[in-house]
């Protein structure tokens, strides 16, 4: 009663159960998505499922409860974050006790062959429930943290665990983990970003895309504003399921306080596009994000970042040279004009080109097709 189908049905297909989340931010379920796609491809059998409406209303609430933390109460979200660092299994045991009822039900109707997780709160409590109820199912972690995990995705009991660096492998064999059980995957891409291997032309005017620059509504529209400052750029703003900004921006581009090479978007199906076509990219440390412009070659610029969760993402944009940060509305005019007069745009396009991001959702589907 759980199921829904989204897969074609073969008996002789291995059976893969992907664990994700479809409210608590867009990067579970764009990972899931893309290694949906490599593992059909390679002719296996998938479901995605969203564990949180079988933990009734706790998880309802739970999911609910992401975006307005988050963007509107994220002091109170950063201690429940920092909390979860120092006792990460007070968090999963209520997760454990609320979800096994229901979802032993799903596993034992669809008979996986394996569990992968890409959701780092459903990580020991999933492991703990195979254990207890004698299940003969491997169980995978998909880490879709760029820098410094939280604790949360830890589980030593995981068969594999994918993670996006070596950087992160490396602290993961520091903590105890099993050399053996840990994979340099890279991250996860979604199919329809297209993978440039060549270096961007930088032709004026400059396309700058804007997506979820921040959680602070009066931040988003400051950068904006600042942003279309510049000469010789276009600026396309995408506000996504943010409805209140997308309406005010709205509604100042048709009283005339956006200038005309703004151009706003509400909720669209082909940032891929658009990606494909920019410059630079502004948005805050989500690891999708990032990923997904560096792959379609696009520099970018960190802005903001979910307190607690995001905090060390922009390293990965920083320390590899295919960015800057600069989280201040106020500054960031200048931060463009000299990120786009002083060649340094052209040398992190170069940066991103030489170094060929990867696509880790084809490492996952290769290794949990080599395991099975």
């Amino acid at each position: 009663m759980f199921l829904s189908v989204r897969h074609r049905y073969n008996r002789d297909m291995s059976k893969i159960l992907i664990i994700t989340s479809d409210k608590t931010g867009s990067g579970h379920r764009a990972s899931a998505n893309a290694i949906h796609k490599k593992l059909e491809d390679k002719g296996h059998q998938v479901l995605q499922l969203d564990v949180f409406p079988l933990m009734g209303k706790m998880g309802t609430v739970m999911e609910n409860s992401y975006i307005p933390l988050t963007t509107r109460a994220p002091f109170l979200y950063y201690l429940l974050q920092r909390f979860s660092e120092y006792f990460p299994w007070f968090i999963h045991m209520p997760m454990y006790f609320e979800v096994r009822k229901n979802l032993i039900k799903v596993i034992r109707e669809y008979e996986p062959d394996l569990i992968l997780s890409v959701h780092c709160m459903f990580t020991r409590a999933i492991s703990h429930l195979i254990r207890k109820e004698k299940l003969n199912i491997p169980f995978c972690v998909g880490v879709i943290d760029l820098v410094e995990p939280p604790k949360v995705w830890e589980d030593r009991n995981a068969d594999l665990t994918f993670v996006p660096t070596q950087v992160i492998r490396e602290d993961y064999l520091r903590r105890g983990f099993a050399k053996e059980k840990v994979v340099v995957s890279g991250f996860p891409v979604r199919d329809d970003i297209r993978h440039r291997k060549e270096v961007k032309e930088v032709e004026h005017p400059i396309r700058i895309l804007m997506v979820n620059a921040s959680t602070d509504l009066k931040k988003n529209l400051r950068f904006l504003e600042e942003i279309s400052r510049l000469k010789d750029v276009t600026v396309d703003c995408v506000c996504g399921l943010d409805e209140r900004m997308h309406e005010m921006l709205f509604r100042m581009k048709e009283e005339g306080h956006l200038k005309e090479n703004v151009r706003i978007y509400g909720f669209i199906h082909n940032v891929n596009e658009l990606l494909d076509q920019s410059h630079i990219l502004l948005t805050k440390a989500g690891p999708n994000m990032i990923m997904e412009a560096l792959y379609s070659g696009t520099a970018i610029i960190v802005t903001g970042h979910i307190k607690g969760q995001e905090d060390h993402n922009y390293r990965y944009v920083t320390e590899n040279g295919y960015g800057l940060k600069c989280e201040d509305p106020e500054r960031i005019h200048d931060v463009l004009h000299d990120f786009i007069e002083q060649e340094t745009l052209q040398e992190c396009l170069k940066k991103i080109a030489e170094d060929d991001i990867g696509n880790g959702a084809e490492v996952i589907a290769d290794r949990i097709e080599e395991f099975l």
